[in-house]
């Protein structure tokens, strides 16, 4: 039962915030199949993925694992002025697994950037 929720679940709320599976695939950094494979009951998305999963639409695990849930109150992501385009999640994703230099390195690029395109 586990996988048939997390599957219906994923796909209505991707479908809801209007992202395509690769646009999704993307923000996960992950193959769009490894995605397909998810929303279609093919494979289970490991924990770190269903995390994900849930903070991208703001939901609570509970929602996407059981369906329900005291704390499964569906935000409508579309609505929200401050959600990421996929692009900045893609970003984002690859900022958080550079070192701690690296980032220090693309912010200063960043600022640099910005300065002179004002």
């Amino acid at each position: 039962m586990e996988k048939i929720v997390i599957c219906d679940m994923i796909k209505e709320l991707r479908k809801k915030a209007g992202y395509t599976q690769a646009q999704v695939s993307q923000m996960l950094n992950i193959q769009r199949q490894t995605y397909c494979n998810y929303e279609n009951a093919t494979r289970t998305p490991p924990l770190e993925i269903i995390t994900a999963l849930a903070d991208l639409y703001h939901v609570s695990m509970d929602y996407l694992i059981l369906g329900s849930g005291e704390t499964a109150q569906l935000k409508p992501v579309q609505d929200t002025e401050n959600v990421l385009n996929p692009d900045e999640q893609t970003l984002i994703n690859i900022f958080s697994k550079l070192s701690e230099q690296s980032q220090k390195e693309i912010i200063t690029f960043a600022q640099y950037k910005k300065l002179f395109t004002e």
